[in-house]
């Protein structure tokens, strides 16, 4: 888990869990099959040229403006990651029992505003 990566698609393998599990994205994380499926479509017309950490990055910011939130410009040109972490998914993701004041000054400390929270929730 370093950033959007992608990670969070990588299922488990003989050498790492992956973060699909992890605590915090239990009865969270979802969708997976249509990404898997936008994937496929795009590796149709261009193999090999979209990763899926930007079909993550330009889905999550169509699905908040569609519902009514802000839109921002996604930079495109990032790498899948190749392995991950539950145990560092499990540390760094906030746990779904964080109180609001938690939530605001993590996101804070990593540059982030309350209404950027309020969209990527």
């Amino acid at each position: 888990m370093q950033g959007c990566d992608g990670s969070i698609l990588l299922d488990d393998t003989s050498s790492f869990t992956g973060e699909k599990t992890a605590i915090p994205n239990k009865n969270s994380a979802r969708g997976f099959e249509v990404i898997d499926k936008i994937k496929s479509a795009v590796e149709e017309v261009c193999p090999g040229v979209v990763s899926c950490a930007d079909i993550l990055a330009v889905t999550a910011r169509d699905s908040v403006e569609i519902l009514g939130g802000p839109s921002w410009d996604v930079k495109l040109g990032r790498r899948d990651a190749r392995t991950t972490s539950k145990s560092a998914a499990n540390k760094d993701i906030p746990a779904p029992t964080s109180s609001l004041n938690q939530l605001i000054s993590r996101y804070n400390a990593l540059g982030l505003s309350t209404k950027d929270l309020v969209a990527l929730s």
